[in-house]
Formats: structure tokens, sequence, C-alpha cells
């Protein structure tokens, strides 16, 4: 087969994409969608950040309001014991010098004594309370001196001197009170404004947090549907630039298909009708000439044949309309059939083997009719056909000695009306024939590889051997098999 860019290189093997790329459209998709997802995503961070932080401050106030209350439960409670143990010394002393001067009684003397001590006990055990905080430590210090000034007084009472324990409680023990009292009540100023003031802190974070989540949520759908509204926007311009472009290129690709094939019919019919007009002007004055002429046009009427041929086939193959009668094949009878127009023209065709396959006759030749004519026109001088089974299935092997293809044309080489850039279709084909031929094979549950060897251009035609439904099986298309690429020069029996 020729090489691309040669003259000789076949339609067949020559492509042109007609591809609608809508890869900038995916893409300007995915940023808008990412970056919808991101927006709302940033939202929602913002609603729970924002929901957790009023969650924190909600629990840290609750728990500042609780450990102020605490601290003034202690204060009151401090303030209210050092007022009660206040009163139950001053009683005790009363009581004290009315006992020295025979007025009250001993019982009554020891039962205000007692009360004291109780009172100042209980006093006491606010002292450690208030001790524990640093912010009521010296408070804490300045009760423990007054139990302790206290408890001297109620000894000294104890001992039955009320003279000087009366002197200590007026010059010691009631300005200690006095201070203490003032420090405690000061404290308790302190601690209600605290908690007052956490408790407006918490409202207002509160009141902030719910107003955040009420425009944070709206805010979050109208940017999700606007940027959702502008992505649909956008795919719908793309969709429709693109399928406009599709549009100007399928009809570009018309009139270059239409141009093609006009050249492609003309060129054997205006053989077909220039050798027949000779010959009904001159006559046959020379039977050698006449069957020459008669020769080249049997051999273009099949060419052109081959191409309406493949015309049709392919119409009905896009509409599914082809219909197959099935059928055991002797595929060398169908192989001389397919090219015996070409062997009367003189091309030298060897047929190697004899098989038998499950298939369509009609669609057999015209798969062997497309290969060997472009082994024919873009190969080498040496074209053979081989028939043999491998891997279970019949194969048909069309191999020339051609100068082949590169790898890149190699992998479009089955597409459809292929041609280059915008040159008009090759003589001898419409882009079609090596399309349709795998397109018939596949159908019939076999396929077509092409395998270049050792200076020999192959094409595999595979077919089942036997009926798949007698089997339970199915034609599957395209099947793994051991390829067989030909080498030897294919001067063979049969045809020459």
């Amino acid at each position: 087969m020729g090489r691309p860019g040669d003259k000789g290189f076949p339609a067949e093997c020559r492509c042109q994409h007609m591809e609608t790329d809508n890869t900038s459209g995916g893409r300007l998709s995915s940023r808008t969608r990412n970056k919808a997802i991101a927006v709302v995503a940033g939202l929602g961070v913002i609603a729970i950040l924002i929901a957790l932080g009023y969650v924190f401050s909600t629990s840290s106030g609750a728990q500042q309001v609780a450990t102020s209350a605490r601290s003034l439960h202690e204060a009151n409670a401090a303030a209210g014991s050092a007022a009660v143990a206040r009163a139950s010394v001053a009683q005790a002393v009363v009581f004290g010098i009315d006992h020295e001067l025979g007025v009250a009684s001993v019982e009554s003397r020891d039962a205000t004594i007692a009360e004291a001590r109780a009172t100042l006990g209980g006093t006491a055990h606010w002292v450690e309370a208030l001790q524990a905080d640093s912010a009521t430590h010296k408070l804490g210090t300045e009760l423990e001196q007054f139990t302790d000034t206290g408890e001297h007084i109620v000894e000294l009472l104890t001992s039955g001197e009320s003279i000087e324990a009366e002197a200590m409680r007026q010059s010691t023990f009631e300005p200690m009170y006095a201070e203490l009292a003032a420090s405690l009540g000061a404290r308790q100023t302190v601690i209600v404004d605290e908690i007052h003031t956490t408790e407006r802190f918490a409202g207002t974070v509160g009141w902030i947090a719910r107003l955040l989540a009420t425009l944070l949520i709206p805010a979050a759908a109208i940017i999700a549907y606007f940027l959702l509204v502008r992505r649909q926007f956008r795919e719908a311009e793309l969709k429709l630039d693109a399928k406009l472009k599709a549009e100007r290129e399928l009809s570009v690709s018309k009139d270059e298909f239409i141009a093609g094939i006009s050249h492609e019919l003309r060129t054997p019919l205006t053989s077909i009708y220039g050798f027949s007009e000779y010959l009904l002007e001159n006559g046959i004055l020379d039977p050698d000439e006449a069957m020459e002429l008669l020769g080249l046009i049997n051999k273009d009427s099949a060419e052109l044949s081959r191409m309406v041929d493949d015309l049709l086939t392919a119409a009905r193959l896009e509409a599914d309309a082809l219909k197959f009668t099935y059928g055991y094949v002797n595929m060398r009878e169908e192989t001389e059939a397919a090219i015996g127009a070409m062997v009367r023209g003189g091309n030298r065709v060897g047929i190697n083997g004899e098989i038998t396959a499950w298939a369509d006759p009609v669609r057999v030749r015209q798969i062997v009719r497309n290969l060997v004519s472009n082994a024919i026109k873009h190969g080498g001088e040496s074209v053979g056909v081989y028939l043999e089974t491998a891997s279970g299935e019949a194969v048909i092997t069309v191999s020339d000695n051609g100068d082949g293809l590169s790898h890149d044309v190699e992998e479009r080489l089955f597409d459809r009306f292929v041609n280059d850039g915008n040159e008009t279709l090759l003589m001898g084909s419409v882009g079609l024939g090596l399309s349709i031929a795998r397109s018939l094979a596949q159908t019939m549950g076999g396929d077509i590889r092409f395998v270049r060897a050792s200076g020999w251009t192959n094409f595999e035609v595979s077919l089942p051997l036997r009926d798949p439904d007698a089997l339970g099986e199915r034609p599957n298309g395209q099947r793994a098999r051991e390829s067989r690429p030909r080498h030897e020069d294919p001067v063979l029996a049969g045809h020459s």
C-alpha cells in the first residue's frame, strides 16, 4: 500500500475528523460548578462557625453566671454568718456582765457563750471558701481575723473577764465587723454587675447569631441559584455554538463529499462512455482491440458498481436497514466470484486454500472485493488471498507487498469518508471500502484487522465457522486470535 502523502495512498487510509469539541464548555461547567460548591460550602462553614460561636458563648456565659452565682452565694452567706456571729458575741458579753452584776444566772451566761461559739464556728466554715478564690482571698483573711477575735472574746467571757471582753468587742471586734461588712457588700455589688454583664453579652451574641443565620441561609440559596442559572445559560450557549459549528462543518463535509464522489464516479463513467463511443463509431475492425476495450469497459463497470454498492450499503448500515441471509458459504467460490472482474481486467490475484464459514455470501463477496480492489490500486505488485482456519474461526487474509502505512494512519484506517484535509477524494475510492468491509464483518460476528509484518500488508477477515445460534452463542464482534501475517510471494494455485 502507498505511503501517506503519495498519490497512490488510498482514500480509505486518509482521515478527516469531524468532531464537536465541547471540552471548553465542560471545563467552564466544571469551574462554575466548583465555584458554586465552594461558595455554598464557604457559607455553610461560616454558618457552622457562627452556630459553634453561639453555642460556645452561651455555654461560656452560663458557666460564668454559675461561677458568679456561687461567689455571690458565698459572699452573702459569709455576710449573714458574720452578722449572726457579731450579734451572738454581743449577747454573750451582755449576759457575762449581767452575771457579774448578779442580774443573770450562770446558766443564761453559759447558754449565750455556747451560742456564740456555735455561730463563730459556722462563720469559720466560709473562711476556706472565700480564701480558695483569688478574688475573695483577702475577704477570707478578714473573715478569719474577725472569727478569731470573736473566739478570743468568748474565752474572756468564759474566764469571767467580762469587762475586758466588752472593751475588746468595742475597740476591735466592732470595727473589724464594719470593715468586713463593707468589703463583703462591695464584693456582692461587683458579682451582681458581672452577672448582668454576662447576661447582656450572651443575649447580644445570640441575637447576632440568629440574625446572621437568618441572612446566610437565603443568601446561600440565592448565590447557588444564581451560579446554577449562569452555568446552565453558559452550557446552553456553548451547546448552541457547538451545534452551529457542527452543522457548518457538516455542510462543508457534504460539499466536499459530493465534489469527491462526482469525480470518482466520473472517472469510470468517462472510460465506459469513451470506449463504447469509439466502438460504436468505428465498429469492430480489430477483434483484439475490441476485446481489450470491452475488457476495460467491464473493469470500469465493475469498479463503478462497487462504488455504488458501497454507497448504498453505507446508507443502509446507517439506517440499520441492511438485511443478511446467513448460511454455510464456500469461501473460495465467493472469493473467485468477487475478484473475477479484476482478474479478467488483467490483474494477477492468487488464491490459496479452501474453507467454509457461516456468513452471508453477498456480503462476503463485497468484503473480499473491497479489500482486493484496495490492494490492487494502492498496494504492491503481488496480491494474494489466503483461506484457512485459525483459533476456531474462518480467516480470509488479503496480502500485498506495498510500502505500508505510518502508525498514525493505522489508527484511523477504518474511518468512513476518509480524506486528507481539503483534498478531493483520490481515484478509485469513495472513502468507504475498508469501513464498510469491517462493519459487515462485525455484523456477521467477525472482524477485520490490519497487520504489517516483514514488508507485507495484511488485512485479516475473521468469520464464524458455524452457526452461533446453534452453538448457543451470539456474534460478538471482535475476536481475539493469533495473527498469521503473510511473507511469501502469493503466486498461487487458482487465479493468476
